[in-house]
């Protein structure tokens, strides 16, 4: 090879090298991808909210995500915003209704190249179905039908495809008198929640309710039907305890109801159950006890009283008993409590024993008040019906201060309170509070003595098979002004968010009682939008949108105001936060001479 060939063949290699070199540093463009981070939750109720994120990678533009929710049905839900920056975060609504198919698909697409994408599926839940209700529940009620006040309690059987296979119901009123009857019947359940139990009961035809469930074992109930109106619950039985009746153990109890005078009237007290049918007294000193407010004339005492229960309880936990010489029938939720009408003709009352658990080794003392509380009272005064919420916090040594709220018959007082408070017998779980106004404070001298029946710690009143923390209590007026029964609930303040059962009753016992139960969302901020029904005096108003607003007080922490609009204008409300789970509250408005007390209750 001459030396001219050789120089060529260099040139070659070398131009074959640097082509070659400056092809291969044009690199292939970066491929964009997409992550749900975090990623959906698998399931969500129906209406409720969950915050959403996507990371965009290799977007040299970086223009962000575009998010879309599908699904089989009109109503998806919805994402605000639609389109976020790489790593944003976006909020995801439920549909109110679950969609066809019951699944919905979120997906997130890279915006510079919507080929990129993630995608995952969440199942939308309803609140409620037919197979929220199966198995045996009690029911209470008591309110006014076409005869006067009246009150009822009775047990069905759920089959959980929407038929009553059985039941049994007491129902007593100033002019009829329907106990140990038989049910059948049907019932409803939407996706919300609500729905309707319509029973055909022996002897006195066919009564209809409206339900809001808010778990498989609560519901809260109102008649809903053209002669008769009422509030109260339906609670899943404990088969089980039916053999065994009432344990040995104390028991408080609370009924309500007018006399034949006729007369506002109401009982309160405890009773010392000993497990072979009698309220006697044991070995330990302890003895029943009973208080009672007749039309303002108020009897309280510590003077022991007499009575017995039944051992042997039939197939739907019913039962009697009697406290001196009155009789009750009884319908058994579970060994620590109990549903009771009144069953004698010498008064129209109803009401509730809860078990008052054990009792301290050094025996009840001032110290059993310690911490802060929610009360509501659900009363009749010289004014008309009564409707009082407040808060109060118990120093352990006989000390109260809180803030109330109160609406007799239209007139309205609030402000801070303060008081003192005694256990008059150390062996009975017993309270006598004394409650004033503050200086300064509006709160009205009507609400001045009330008796607090302890329960036991491990109750949750309002929903007795579903475990709360915090004790409680239930309560009875003693001041000879307003006459009236409630609760006392441990108060743990946080935010209410998410679905609700609303009940209200308005105007108790009167002869314009109206009632509501509905369903609603709570967005934990300020607004609760739902569907009731209201029975007002037996005028039935089924489906209508409902709204309540709610604004904390922050010189109250637990306390809220805000409004109610059922179709005719909103109506002032004040709300006492017991947990993030139940709330109660009053109707207060200045512009109404309407009271009511009602319940939130998380579904």
């Amino acid at each position: 090879m001459n030396r001219k060939t050789l120089l060529s063949l260099l040139i070659v290699v070398l131009i074959a090298s640097f082509v070659s070199a400056c092809s291969s540093s044009k690199k292939a463009p970066l491929v964009i991808s997409v992550t749900l981070a975090p990623p959906p939750p698998g399931s969500l109720e129906v209406s409720y909210s969950t915050q959403l994120g996507a990371q965009v990678v290799n977007d040299t533009a970086a223009a962000g995500v575009d998010w879309t929710v599908t699904c089989t049905s009109a109503d998806c839900g919805s994402i605000l915003p639609a389109h976020t920056a790489s790593g944003g975060a976006t909020t995801y609504t439920a549909p109110a209704t679950v969609p066809t198919g019951v699944t919905v698909t979120i997906t997130a697409s890279s915006t510079t190249d919507a080929t990129a994408n993630a995608s995952a599926p969440i199942t939308i839940n309803p609140v409620g179905s037919l197979a929220s209700l199966t198995g045996q529940y009690a029911f209470f009620v008591s309110g006014l039908d076409t005869n006067g006040p009246y009150v009822a309690a009775g047990s069905i059987t759920a089959d959980g495809l929407g038929n009553i296979s059985g039941g049994e119901e007491d129902y007593v009123d100033p002019t009829f008198n329907d106990l140990g009857a038989s049910i059948l019947g049907t019932y409803t359940v939407g996706s919300d929640g609500r729905g309707n139990v319509t029973l055909n009961v022996s002897g006195f035809g066919t009564q209809t309710f409206s339900i809001a469930v808010t778990s498989a074992s609560h519901a809260q109930i109102i008649e809903f039907d053209t002669f008769a109106t009422s509030s109260g619950t339906l609670d899943l039985q404990n088969a089980g305890a039916f053999a065994t009746s009432i344990p040995a153990e104390s028991l408080a109890i609370t009924l309500a109801g007018v006399d034949t005078a006729p007369s506002f009237t109401t009982l309160g007290g405890i009773l010392v159950a000993d497990g072979a049918g009698n309220f006697v007294n044991p070995a330990t000193g302890a003895h029943s006890v009973v208080d009672v407010n007749e039309g303002g004339a108020v009897t309280a005492s510590d003077a022991p009283v007499t009575g017995t229960y039944s051992m042997a309880l039939d197939g739907n936990g019913r039962g009697t008993l009697t406290i001196t010489a009155n009789t009750f029938s009884f319908y058994m939720i579970g060994p620590e409590v109990i549903r009771i009408v009144e069953t004698d003709g010498l008064a129209f009352t109803g009401g509730s024993a809860f078990g008052t658990g054990a009792a301290p080794a050094a025996g009840y003392t001032t110290g059993a008040v310690t911490g802060s509380f929610v009360f509501n009272d659900n009363a009749q005064g010289t004014l008309g019906p009564v409707a009082v919420a407040g808060q109060f916090t118990g120093d352990g040594a006989g000390n109260v201060i809180g803030f109330a709220d109160a609406n007799e018959g239209g007139t309205l007082s609030s402000g801070a309170v303060t008081g003192t408070y005694t256990v008059p017998d150390s062996t009975i779980p017993r309270v006598v509070v004394a409650l004033a106004p503050a200086a300064a404070s509006t709160f009205t001298t009507d609400v001045s003595n009330v008796i607090v029946y302890l329960t036991d710690p491990a109750l949750n009143l309002l929903d007795p098979n579903n475990a709360i923390a915090g004790s409680g209590a239930i309560l009875m007026e003693a001041d000879g002004v307003t006459n009236g029964v409630g609760y006392g609930i441990e108060q743990s303040p946080a935010t209410f968010q998410g679905n609700l059962a609303i009940n209200l009753q308005f105007d108790q016992l009167t002869n314009i009682e109206a009632d509501e139960e509905g369903q609603g969302f709570s967005d934990g901020t300020a607004t609760i939008t739902g569907t009731t029904d209201l029975d007002s005096s037996f005028t039935l108003n089924p489906g209508l949108a409902t709204t309540l607003t709610f604004a904390a007080d922050a010189a109250n922490p637990g306390r809220f105001t805000g409004t109610i609009d059922f179709g005719a204008g909103p109506g002032v409300l004040v709300y006492y936060q017991a947990s993030s789970t139940q709330i109660v509250y009053i109707f207060a408005d200045p512009s109404f001479s309407d009271t009511a007390v009602g319940y939130l209750v998380h579904q």
